[in-house]
């Protein structure tokens, strides 16, 4: 399920936008990007608050800005509505439908218009999470980041509030962010800093790589079945299942670094076992088909940490290109490192407000999953350089190679649309 287009009409009682989003071939492998440009005022930053609304079912943005209707469209022709239902001039309540159901809602705070419409709102909400599960959505405010890193605030609070979406349990119990009670049934408790983030996407990617990268590869049990059965005649030759395996124990040291565990296999011993397989001539071909069988299975797993590993390695690179003076690397034990020229550790807060952003831009895209995901960024620019604001979209891309995610982008910058220029919709 994904994202086909967003409209809103009467934004501000004065625009009607509309805004179409590409959808994935599942050939290309590459990630979509939308570009929303244009002056201050007509609305950038209200289409994705009100996109992340509609994505949670929060719709403070909706009862606080003017608005006659807006229409979230998905690609298998499902559509969720809202409607802004008014008399003079002030808001009566919202109306809102998906599916089969609809419900009205206070005009004032979240929850139903009345008692008799909890039951509509509740249907409502469960059928459209049910749909959406699949899909990641984080709403990423740059002006948010600035004024949480501004305060400086130690790194618990960091930890606590640098997610824009991502909301904790108070020790009263009520679910808050930012000191607002949130009524949201699709809640996580995920507010972790960013090199916690890396870990778990490298523990979560080792367990199932699948749910991170495309891949066009068949499955290898088939293929073994299809080698052993005898139906697929091969002359399997020595020194060519000796290269297959020495390149797995090549690719495993790169991979080890970021603590993906390898296989456990001794290749001495395979090896020796090969080279005896001349003294058994009877035997010979089915022994190599059996070892070529095992170094086929070792090889794709190799395969699978390697598309980890390329990734994390395209991280490090990339933010190479960016940071003077400091470096970021992988950790296996923290999950990602911070520090000067000269070694020296630094923290998340260490860093400037635009390395700051760049950073956690970067981390949202090294985190995508293959399909679902999607990034609504709003001002990246902010605090960044003309430089980097000119290769920034194009690093993220890179930094989720493999997947599919899907960019939001809202800015002013010219800079940061002018190779991107196909992706731009520019609000009148």
């Amino acid at each position: 399920m994904e994202l086909k287009q967003f409209e809103v009409k009467g934004l501000f009682n004065s625009y009607d936008h509309l805004v179409s989003f590409p959808t994935t071939s599942g050939v290309a492998q590459q990630p979509a990007i939308v570009i929303i440009h244009g002056r201050n005022g007509v609305g950038k930053t209200t289409l994705l608050r009100m996109l992340d609304g509609i994505m949670r079912l929060d719709f403070t943005t909706f009862r606080n800005v003017p608005f006659s209707e807006a229409k979230l469209t998905f690609d298998n022709k499902r559509a969720l509505q809202v409607k802004s239902e008014t008399a003079d001039g002030k808001l009566k309540y919202l109306k809102v439908s998906y599916g089969k159901y609809q419900a009205m809602l206070n005009p004032n705070h979240s929850g139903a218009l009345t008692e008799e419409e909890q039951l509509a709102v509740s249907n409502f909400r469960d059928e459209f999470f049910r749909d959406v599960v699949g899909i990641a959505f984080e709403y990423i405010d740059i002006e948010r980041l600035s004024r949480i890193k501004e305060a400086r605030l130690s790194e618990a609070q960091l930890e606590a509030l640098a997610m824009p979406r991502e909301y904790y349990f108070s020790p009263s119990g009520k679910i808050v962010s930012n000191g607002l009670n949130i009524k949201s049934k699709k809640v996580r408790d995920s507010s972790i800093s960013l090199d916690k983030r890396v870990a778990e996407f490298i523990n979560s990617a080792q367990i199932n790589y699948r749910q991170f990268f495309s891949s066009t590869e068949p499955d290898l049990f088939p293929k073994i079945l299809e080698k052993l059965s005898g139906h697929e005649t091969v002359d399997i030759e020595k020194d060519k299942l000796k290269s297959q395996l020495r390149f797995v124990i090549d690719q495993d040291k790169i991979t080890e670094r970021f603590g993906l565990e390898s296989d456990k296999w001794d290749y001495s011993q395979i090896v020796s076992k090969i080279d005896l397989l001349d003294n058994h001539p009877g035997t010979k071909q089915n022994s190599l088909t059996i070892l070529s069988v095992y170094a086929e299975h070792l090889a794709s797993r190799a395969q699978e940490r390697k598309l980890v590993a390329d990734r994390l390695l395209t991280f490090e690179k990339l933010l190479s290109e960016f940071f003077v003076g400091k470096e970021v690397r992988i950790d296996s034990v923290e999950g990602m490192r911070i520090s000067t020229a000269g070694k020296k550790p630094l923290k998340e807060s260490d860093l400037s407000s635009g390395e700051y952003h760049l950073l956690y831009l970067m981390v949202s895209a090294l985190v995508t999953k293959q399909k679902g995901t999607i990034l609504a960024i709003d001002e990246p620019e902010m605090s960044m350089h003309i430089a980097w604001q000119r290769k920034l979209v194009s690093a993220l891309i890179r930094c989720a190679s493999g997947a599919e995610p899907l960019f939001i982008f809202a800015t002013h910058s010219p800079d940061l649309v002018s190779s991107y220029r196909e992706a731009m919709i520019d609000l009148g």
